[in-house]
């Protein structure tokens, strides 16, 4: 009891004096600090009315917002310290901490809680997630122990837990206060935000893939594109400058954004936003944790922006690809467009495992949609070159009898014939980036 109220009191202080460092270091959400499990042991024998009765007495005339916030937060660490709490209790004991602090961040001068806003959404999203897998392995353990089939649940506590970030990034998106600006939290939040589409993105995409009978115009990876939108214009709107951001901020946002472009089949666009998170990625150091959560974010950039390039007929090099373990999956498919082998592509995509990794990835429509493309047309340059007699004009023609010998050679598919050449290749020579070859 004694731990408890000793911490009322040094938070109250902290309120009061706006200690910045002060409040951050009180209100503790990551488990494995020893002062969160030392509250969380004072706090395991105390009922929620003894807790609320103890802040009561502790801040007998202190704010009533800074004391509800703190007997939420009080209430949340002792369930989360309990091991047989339901992750979804947890999240929503925290949602009511969340929703209790944005009344204090709200307030004119609150730009000094900035730092802790962000770690409170950040663990938001953390439970959030939490939940919804709790929620989806409860469901698979029902089907699996042979009970009636439950129709399969989607992920809905992250996206809810999104909506109350919108409410944060639009508290600090308004915000005027030339001092201690609320701002500073605008891209962090924005980022928590699109971690969270692009995962309902994902769970969306899994279950519309099956039976990888695909539809290429009805399914197109990211579902929630509205919102993601709806949040690039708001921060345009905020007329912040994102160079002035921590890098790591700037990184994680243009590598959200490229991915959303590539959705889009922008792909110029979402070159240069992924290309400015590889260029700009952190460097290796010497802590080994560090280093490993930097290379597999470094490989989750280069996978999108290689899938991008590649459509933009821009071949990666090999060693790039074997560097970060993505040689197995892209470079039969560099071998390919490179060398215009039709057979070699195809059988890229027949490989269960390299278009398991794909769809996982969410860019096997992507690609599956735009190397023919370009298979064909080192295909048609290739045959052009190879079939060019000596006394040839100088403007290279397509021999379409070469051309069809040359496709049922690669594709061992006899029912090619020439009018399936002649039309691909006009269909192609209408494309400004081979009409000089066709």
């Amino acid at each position: 009891m004694q731990e408890v109220r000793s911490f009322v009191r040094d938070a109250v202080s902290a309120f009061n004096s706006k200690d910045t460092d002060g409040v951050c270091n009180l209100i503790m959400l990551d488990e494995g600090h020893d002062r969160l499990e030392q509250l969380q042991q004072a706090l395991y024998n105390m009922t929620e009315e003894s807790i609320r009765s103890t802040v009561e007495a502790e801040m007998k005339k202190g704010p009533q917002d800074v004391k509800d916030f703190i007997t939420k937060y009080l209430l949340f660490t002792i369930a989360s310290g309990v091991e047989t709490s339901r992750m979804a209790d947890v999240y929503e004991l925290l949602v009511a901490c969340y929703l209790s602090f944005l009344t204090l961040f709200q307030a004119q001068d609150g730009g000094w809680l900035t730092p802790l806003l962000m770690s409170l959404s950040h663990s938001l999203i953390g439970w959030a997630l939490f939940a919804d897998d709790e929620q989806q392995q409860q469901d698979e353990n029902l089907r699996q122990s042979g009970k009636p089939a439950l129709k399969k649940r989607e992920p809905k506590i992250r996206e809810a837990a999104s909506q109350h970030l919108s409410k944060a990034f639009s508290i600090a998106a308004n915000d005027r206060s030339p001092e201690a600006s609320k701002k500073t939290a605008l891209f962090y939040l924005a980022n928590q935000m699109l971690r969270v589409y692009f995962k309902a993105s994902y769970a969306r995409h899994l279950k519309q893939i099956q039976p990888l009978a695909i539809n290429y115009r009805t399914n197109r990876g990211l579902r929630s594109t509205r919102l993601v939108q709806t949040l690039m214009n708001n921060v345009r709107n905020a007329k912040v400058n994102l160079a002035e951001y921590p890098m790591s901020e700037q990184v994680t946002y243009q590598y959200y954004v490229g991915r959303y472009h590539l959705y889009q089949s922008n792909l110029r666009d979402a070159e240069r936003e992924l290309a400015f998170a590889f260029n700009h990625r952190p460097p290796l150091g010497m802590d080994e944790h560090e280093n490993r959560i930097t290379y597999g974010n470094t490989r989750l950039i280069l996978i999108y922006l290689t899938a991008c390039r590649l459509c933009l007929g821009r071949l990666p090099s090999y060693h790039l690809l074997a560097e970060y373990g993505l040689d197995r999956y892209f470079q039969p498919l560099v071998d390919a467009v490179k060398t215009g082998h039709l057979g070699k592509l195809e059988a890229a995509w027949e490989d269960p495992a390299s278009m398991s990794w794909f769809v996982s990835r969410e860019i096997y429509l992507l690609l599956k949609q735009k190397l023919p493309v370009l298979c064909w047309r080192s295909l048609i340059r290739r045959t052009c070159l190879a079939s060019r007699g000596p006394n040839d004009p100088p403007q290279m023609r397509v021999d379409l009898e070469a051309l069809l010998h040359v496709v049922r050679k690669l594709t061992g598919d006899d029912t090619f014939d020439i009018w399936d050449v002649e039309c691909i290749t006009a269909s192609l020579g209408r494309r400004v980036d081979i009409q000089d070859i066709v």
